[in-house]
C-alpha cells in the first residue's frame, strides 16, 4: 500500500523533530519528580528507543533505534511497540524478563525496495493500545483504499481484524480503549470545507460499531485517553488563541478544564485513577507533567522528568506493575 494514509502522522513527528533541533535542549532530568513521586512505571521514548520512568529513575527498557508508541501490557511484563521500517512499521511485543519479542503484524513487503511491488504492497500501523482486558487496538493502512481504519487483536497469537464500524470515517490516529474493550476513542483527521486539515476525537461503540463526535473545536481536537473508570476521557485541544491544553469530557461531550496555557497534550492515566500526565512543551522543550486528581477535580501539578530527544508523538503509557 502507498504511504499516504501516514502522512498527518509523519508530518506531525517531522516538526517535532524540527522543535527539539532548535531548542539546542540537553539531557536534563528534572528533580520535582523525585519528591513524593507518583506510583508505577511510566514508559517513554528517547531516539528510538523505549524508556521507563519511576520514582525519579529512568532506565532503558528496549534499545531499538527504531521504537515509538510504547504501551504497557495489563501485568507491566511486556511492552507494546511500533517499530518503523522503509515505508511501513509493525507491532512488537517484547517480554521485558527474557528479553525475547514477537512481531504481532507483518506489513513488510519482500519485493525490492521502492519498486512498485513494494510500496503496493506494505502499510503502516500507528499509535496502538493495550487494556487490562488484553485487547489491542491500533490504527493502520492495511485497506484496499489505503485508509486508516481501526483494527483490534484479540490475542497476540490472533491475526487482527478491522473493528466493527457502522459508518465510514476519514483517517484516524490516537487510539485509545476502555479498559474493558467495550470503547474507543480516536482522533480523526479530516479535510474541512477551506481545503484545510482539521481533527476531532470520536468515540465508538465496539459492540455494534456506531461511534459519535465526542469533541469537536475550531482549533482541533486529538490525543484522547480513556479514564479506567471509561466514565471521562482527557483530550487535547488547541484554543483560539494557539494555545493546547487538557480537558476531561464525558461521554455525552461536557468538557471541564484540566490545564490553562499549559501547552499540553498526549495525556495517560494512571491503572488507578488517581493521576493524569500528560506532555508540555515549555521554551521548545517536552517535558512530562502529571496532576492528581482530587475529588471531581485536580490538584497541584508536578513536572516529573525533562530529557534530550523526548519523542511527543510516542505519548506515553502508565502502569502500576
Amino acid at each position: 500500500m502507498t504511504t499516504a494514509g501516514r502522512k498527518p502522522s509523519l508530518l506531525r513527528l517531522a516538526m517535532a523533530f524540527v522543535v527539539l533541533a532548535i531548542s539546542g535542549y540537553s539531557p536534563t532530568s528534572v528533580a520535582d519528580g523525585k519528591d513524593d513521586p507518583p506510583p508505577g512505571r511510566i514508559a517513554f521514548v528517547r531516539k528510538g528507543d523505549i524508556w521507563g520512568w519511576k520514582g525519579g529513575e529512568t532506565e532503558r527498557l528496549v534499545k531499538d533505534g527504531a521504537a515509538s508508541d510504547p504501551r504497557w501490557s495489563p501485568t507491566g511484563r511486556f511492552i507494546l511497540y511500533v517499530r518503523a521500517g522503509v515505508s511501513y512499521s509493525d507491532l512488537i511485543m517484547r517480554d521485558l524478563e527474557d528479553g525475547t519479542e514477537q512481531q504481532l503484524t507483518h506489513y513488510g513487503s519482500d519485493a525490492q525496495e521502492g519498486s512498485s511491488d513494494y510500496t503496493n504492497n506494505t502499510s503502516w500501523v500507528i499509535d496502538p493500545d493495550w487494556t487490562a482486558s488484553g485487547l489491542i487496538g491500533f490504527a493502520s493502512d492495511a485497506t484496499t483504499d489505503n485508509s486508516v481504519i481501526l483494527w483490534l487483536l484479540q490475542d497476540p497469537a490472533l491475526s487482527p481484524e478491522p473493528a466493527p464500524s457502522a459508518q465510514r470515517e476519514d483517517n484516524i490516529e490516537g487510539v485509545s480503549l476502555a479498559a474493558d474493550g467495550s470503547l474507543a476513542a480516536y482522533t480523526v483527521r479530516f479535510h474541512d470545507k477551506d481545503g484545510s486539515n482539521r481533527t476531532y476525537v470520536a468515540l465508538r461503540n465496539l459492540a455494534d460499531g456506531t461511534s459519535t463526535v465526542l469533541v469537536d473545536k475550531p482549533g482541533g481536537a486529538f490525543d484522547p485517553a480513556i479514564a479506567p473508570d471509561a466514565q471521562s476521557i482527557a483530550v487535547a485541544i488547541r484554543g483560539n488563541d494557539g494555545a493546547t491544553d487538557i480537558w476531561l469530557s464525558d461521554r455525552n461531550g461536557k468538557l471541564t478544564r484540566v490545564t490553562t496555557g499549559a501547552e499540553a497534550s498526549a495525556p495517560a492515566w494512571s491503572p488507578d485513577s488517581k493521576w493524569l500526565a500528560y506532555m508540555r512543551m515549555i521554551d521548545y522543550r517536552f517535558e512530562v507533567w502529571a496532576v492528581p486528581r482530587e475529588g471531581t477535580g485536580f490538584g497541584e501539578p508536578r513536572r516529573l522528568f525533562r530529557f534530550k530527544n523526548l519523542d511527543p508523538t510516542s505519548r506515553i503509557s502508565w502502569t502500576l506493575s
